[in-house]
């Protein structure tokens, strides 16, 4: 399952990493700021949906230790946004469908997967801004010296439970790809190539009006 889960996103992996900004020596405190404030405005409705799901239980996984979002406020909160800054921010509403286990499974595949590559920006984000766990970069740290044992029991519990899952495999593999393209569009509209897309990616084109609700809080151009 891994296997064919790495070989079927690899495009769209590669694709997204080219685009993020991260990496880049010369961002600036406010750009990056910024850029937290988008993601936490995917993973916020993203972490509402699959909380409100009831087939963890039958999943056999605990999501709520690893939800993403409060780390991201925790972030935002130490980067100088407030509670009431943090509300009005524009919330993602073409998220990937979560209706049966192998939907959750391919959505936590990317959103698990992400924790690694964190780790690597982690170490950029420490070199080039200064920033550690604890003064702005949580959400990057993933779950610090256990990213990497994380990562494998959700490894060991997909290569258990991921072939069997209700849905099947191809909804599965349909819905890592989903999340890929509704998390790519949301930071960086227009990215995907729509042009030939299957019609149950076509919903997770952003709206100008999403990008307009929050446009004092949008990304920088040249980070898109």
């Amino acid at each position: 399952m891994l296997k064919a889960l790495k070989a079927a996103t690899s495009s769209r992996h590669a694709a997204l990493e080219r685009r993020f900004p991260l990496l880049d020596p010369n961002m600036s405190i406010a750009s990056y700021r910024q850029f937290i404030q988008w993601l936490f405005g995917f993973y916020a409705p993203l972490e509402t949906q699959l909380m409100s799901v009831s087939s963890w239980e039958a999943i056999g996984l605990d999501y709520r230790p690893r939800q993403k979002t409060p780390r991201l406020r925790q972030d935002l909160l130490i980067l100088g946004d407030t509670d009431t800054i943090i509300a009005a921010l524009p919330h993602c509403d073409h998220l990937p469908p979560l209706m049966n286990e192998a939907q959750l499974w391919g959505c936590l595949y990317v959103i698990e997967g992400a924790t690694l590559g964190g780790q690597i920006i982690m170490k950029h984000l420490h070199s080039n801004l200064g920033l550690s766990a604890n003064s702005g970069a949580s959400f990057f740290d993933g779950y610090g010296c256990e990213t990497g044992t994380q990562w494998k029991a959700f490894c060991a519990a997909i290569t258990a439970c991921g072939e069997e899952a209700t849905g099947g495999r191809d909804a599965l593999l349909l819905s890592a790809n989903h999340t890929f393209d509704a998390l790519s569009e949301w930071l960086f509209p227009g990215s995907v190539a729509w042009s030939g897309a299957s019609p149950e990616t076509l919903p997770y084109a952003a709206t100008s009006a999403q990008r307009e609700v929050g446009a004092e809080h949008a990304v920088p151009s040249a980070h898109r």
